[in-house]
């Protein structure tokens, strides 16, 4: 049987690298896969969580992810180097938020546990999970106008209707217009 493996496909795109490198494939790809992987999650995350959610859902995906590769029984070699790479990629996006998102952090988790408290689910939910507004947003590019999925009812133009004639210059008696 195979050994498990997250990142295997990626070896022929690696071997290259790995060989100028003098690192042994597996090994590579192990620590790029992995990683990568990492980035994907936290990506994925973004995109749909906000507040505390999104930097604790990233934080218990690294601890899951290197804890099993740490204690797990009968865990692949390649595998425990693929998790452990994605998994402290994982844990260490809590300690790279700015001073603001740790304002922001303490502000929604508090909004969360006050909206909780008053059984209000709506407004707890809000506090952590992204609106479909705030989802399409992320994909808005400055400047361009994505096509809206509300119907923008079409306006009959005005009718045309006569007018009075439009005033004619006048001609001197000479007959020579400048």
């Amino acid at each position: 049987m195979d050994e498990v493996s997250l990142t295997k496909w990626l070896d022929p795109a690696f071997e290259y690298f790995a060989r100028e490198s003098g690192i042994p494939t597996d090994y590579l790809v192990a620590q790029q896969g992995g990683e990568g992987i990492g980035t994907a999650l936290e990506i994925i995350a973004d995109y749909f969580t906000k507040g505390w959610l999104n930097k604790g859902i990233q934080f218990a995906a690294g601890l899951i992810a290197n804890s099993y590769a740490v204690w797990g029984k009968d865990v692949p070699d390649r595998l425990r180097r693929e998790l452990l790479a994605m998994g402290t990629h994982e844990l260490l996006r809590i300690l790279t938020i700015s001073p603001t998102e740790a304002a922001d952090f303490q502000r929604s988790f508090a909004a969360f546990m006050s909206a909780v408290q008053r059984g209000d689910w709506n407004t707890a939910a809000a506090t952590v999970l992204k609106t479909p507004t705030e989802i399409r947003a992320a994909f808005t590019v400055p400047g361009l106008q994505m096509p809206s999925a509300v119907a923008v009812p079409k306006v009959a133009p005005a009718p045309i209707t006569a007018s009075a004639p439009a005033p004619q210059p006048k001609v001197p008696a000479s007959g020579v217009v400048f």
